[in-house]
């Protein structure tokens, strides 16, 4: 006999029948793919990682040079999943890492990087997935001032500007020396929050 109150429950409904819908989940993080490069700058990288909007679902792709100054394992600290020049071209191809990003950002980009970007070169898995990727890329390129106002480089940004993507001009600033196993005032990344705030901007210009 029922409750002649309400009709029987529906015995096939589960456990979940009659409490309504869910809390809505709310928009789907926005997709960056950040390519790394070996600047001395990638030293200070988890800084900027810390620093990106929360919304944001990160993918890494590392070059070799980034990986040997900064392991893999140590930006998976920060982000899950962090992709090698390498190790991970047969495992996670560069056509589908440059299908799933929204927007592909280059944190540091050193001038190889950007000669390689310019010039249509896909030697690894991160200038492949640059090759691959239909919309504007995001260049943060880092290097010595001597590099930086070389005529092949200025006409290596030219190029990619004229080609639709964003190059920001590197700032003077403190930054570890390679060469020379040092601190030295050069041409690097912005602070954490401006490249934030220039990455969140990024995301508003359309796409395709």
């Amino acid at each position: 006999m029922t409750d002649a109150t309400g009709p029987a429950p529906d015995a096939d409904a589960g456990p979940d029948a009659g409490r309504g819908p869910g809390p809505d989940p709310g928009p789907a993080p926005r997709r960056l793919l950040l390519g790394v490069c070996g600047s001395g700058n990638v030293l200070v990288l988890p800084q900027y990682l810390m620093n990106l909007p929360a919304d944001l679902h990160v993918r890494i792709v590392m070059t070799r040079s980034a990986a040997a100054l900064v392991p893999a394992a140590t930006l998976r600290l920060v982000c899950e999943e962090v992709y090698c020049d390498g190790q991970d071209e047969l495992t996670t191809g560069h056509v589908s890492l440059a299908a799933w990003a929204e927007r592909i950002v280059v944190l540091p980009a050193t001038a190889n990087m950007l000669g390689q970007a310019a010039q249509g070169l896909a030697s690894g898995l991160l200038s492949s997935a640059l090759l691959a990727h239909e919309n504007p890329v995001l260049f943060f390129p880092s290097m010595n001032r001597r590099m930086w106002d070389r005529p092949a480089v200025r006409r290596n940004v030219a190029q990619l500007r004229a080609d639709g993507h964003a190059v920001v001009e590197p700032v003077p600033a403190p930054a570890w020396h390679i060469a020379t196993h040092d601190v030295q005032k050069n041409l690097g990344l912005p602070p954490p929050a401006t490249v934030a705030a220039v990455v969140s901007e990024f995301f508003r210009l359309p796409v395709g």
